[in-house]
């Protein structure tokens, strides 16, 4: 990992995107991107769960090969970087743990935790999902106007104060803020069924997560298809 310049009296604000990553694609990197500027990140770091709590892990690429795309994917990219501290931690990669391995590990950082609405509106099924305010900022994704509901939800889940319409503060001095960015709809689950159905992925992840998928396609096409079994199964059930 890249050290910071340890000289500047300012403090290094870093974002984190989790995700099983299964595989990466643009609509990730793109929000990597976006987050840097409108957040005025230092950078954003990348880090994949190495046991991704709420998914089979029948169906998921081996770490090595999601973390191997991970980095041929921001191969060059400046802001950007993979951090693959979950593959040292046992058990289940629960958010809540790997932020206090952040803060534990990196004390200086100020932490910025990317999330979606809708994961934030689930936080409460989370495991101790009501810590991870009291340990990162939290920057939340959603579409124009949803910043209403946004705040009805923290103030409901925290004690907060707002600060403007997109960002409230809660006692610990941590805020939540609200970022609109352009929306790619491109999911993982849309790449795996592409994938398995023999269509081009071209342009939809990076050549190069494409190719790796490509020398492995044996083994990813067997565990996709775990994970594609899964899915039909548990949309039956629904």
């Amino acid at each position: 990992m890249a050290p910071l310049d340890c000289m500047s009296n300012k403090t290094p604000r870093i974002g984190l995107l989790g995700g099983s990553f299964n595989p990466v694609h643009i609509g990730h990197l793109r929000l990597c991107l976006e987050m840097l500027e409108q957040a005025g990140l230092d950078r954003v770091e990348l880090v994949p769960a190495y046991i991704p709590p709420h998914k089979d892990p029948a169906g998921i690429l081996p770490f090595a090969m999601r973390l191997r795309m991970l980095q041929e994917s921001i191969d060059g990219v400046a802001g950007l970087e993979v951090n693959p501290l979950e593959q040292d931690r046992p058990g289940p990669s629960y958010t809540v743990d790997t932020l206090k391995a952040y803060r534990s590990e990196y004390p200086e950082y100020e932490l910025n935790f990317i999330l979606g609405d809708t994961d934030l509106f689930t936080l409460p099924k989370w495991h101790r999902g009501q810590e991870l305010a009291r340990l990162s900022n939290l920057l939340v994704i959603g579409r124009q106007g949803e910043h209403f509901q946004v705040g009805v939800f923290a103030s409901r889940f925290w004690k907060v104060e707002q600060e403007n319409e997109k960002c409230w503060e809660l006692e610990n001095g941590k805020r939540i803020s609200f970022y609109s960015v352009p929306r790619l709809e491109i999911s993982s689950s849309m790449i795996r069924s592409r994938w398995l159905a023999g269509k081009s992925i071209d342009w939809l992840v990076p050549f190069r997560v494409r190719d790796i998928l490509a020398g492995s396609s044996g083994e990813v096409r067997t565990l996709w298809e775990k994970s594609s079994a899964q899915a039909a199964k548990t949309s039956d059930l629904c």
